[in-house]
């Protein structure tokens, strides 16, 4: 690995290649399906992703996101001529998402990033993604390491405007509890290798490679038979 330091040049580079790094495997690795479609992000934050979803050729990026604060800077995004396909809503996602299945309304994509640990009904939320009809489901968040179907229960900082606020307790899922969901909702469910990434090209990405307790970690999920 990198002797990279932790100065502001430092800092720079890891979050540019952090993010070159998540765009082609979350993004750029599913660009045939993402071109011409309508798609969901849950966990938009400041829009960032809706804009490259729409980069990558998304006809329509509907993004839900909780938090006031992230939502107020996607103003500051340069708009290159892709903001009038990007709708961000200030919102809550599970309540989103229900009214848009209430309202019958389809996507062709639908992506979570850091979601899944905020959500305590997990069956409950995959029910109402598929009832969206997505050929494609994309998340990116926090996995317990376990080859159990369990949750574990972890104390969290709930973000405020002014950083992290207070402890809230968070349910963070093992993969195996994943696949358990995938299969009674008839979905095939697939990990992203991140192993693939050249160990001198992780600069950015340690908490993928995490060994112990908890890690990042990316899967997609699409309707058997597609």
């Amino acid at each position: 690995m990198s002797g990279i330091g932790n100065g502001p040049g430092n800092s720079a580079m890891m979050m540019v290649n952090r993010m070159h790094a998540r765009h082609r495997l979350l993004l750029d690795a599913y660009r045939d399906v993402i071109v011409d479609s309508n798609v969901l992000h849950l966990g938009a934050e400041d829009g960032r992703w809706c804009y490259a979803f729409a980069s990558a050729g998304a006809a329509r990026v509907v993004g839900v996101e909780q938090n006031a604060e992230p939502v107020s800077k996607f103003s500051r995004h340069p708009d290159i001529g892709l903001r009038e396909r990007i709708d961000l809503r200030c919102a809550d996602p599970m309540k989103e998402l229900a009214a848009e299945v209430q309202a019958e309304r389809r996507y062709d994509v639908v992506a979570m990033f850091d979601l899944l640990e905020n959500v305590a009904d997990l069956f409950l939320l995959f029910s109402h993604i598929r009832a969206l009809a997505p050929r494609l489901v994309i998340l990116d968040g926090v996995f317990l390491i376990s080859d159990d179907p369990v949750l574990r229960m972890v104390n969290h900082p709930v973000p405020s405007g002014e950083g992290e606020g207070p402890l809230r307790p968070r349910a963070v899922p093992g993969p195996r509890a994943l696949q358990v969901i995938a299969e009674a909702l008839d979905y095939e469910l697939e990990w992203v290798d991140w192993t693939q990434v050249p160990e001198n090209q992780r600069v950015g990405l340690s908490d993928y490679f995490v060994t112990d307790g908890q890690k990042r970690a990316s899967c997609t999920m699409v309707p058997r038979g597609l």
